[in-house]
């Protein structure tokens, strides 16, 4: 596979680039997640102990597997629960609306849908 090609970070006025799939430099990874929510824990957002539960049967229902991978025929070990339709924008935590993602797709799904 050919390296990917860089590009403009993607915190405003930074002049550096990067091949991250997250789209930040090495100075400013991270960045994004400091907007979500700050000051609140992960069982405030709603990720405690009942989401883990959740998070091990999906997970153990795609056995294990990242969905969107699959859907392009590639085998990937999943690593995240994602929300087809996410919380922000009226998603439930129902078996229906969730998906095995490896850390990239997460990411990248993530990032595209703006995260409010």
């Amino acid at each position: 596979m050919p390296p990917r090609t860089p590009k403009a970070c993607r915190v405003r006025g930074c002049r550096s680039t990067t091949i991250d799939p997250s789209g930040y430099c090495e100075s400013h990874k991270g960045e994004g997640w400091k907007q979500y929510k700050p000051g609140q824990t992960r069982h405030q957002r709603g990720y405690g102990t009942k989401w883990e539960i959740i998070r091990e049967r999906i997970l153990k229902r795609d056995s294990g597997l990242c969905q969107d991978h699959m859907k392009r025929g590639i085998v990937k070990q999943a690593s995240c629960v994602d929300h087809i339709i996410p919380k922000a924008q009226g998603g439930t935590d129902a078996d229906s609306n969730l998906q095995s993602l490896c850390w990239s797709c997460h990411a990248t799904k993530t990032g595209k849908e703006g995260c409010k």
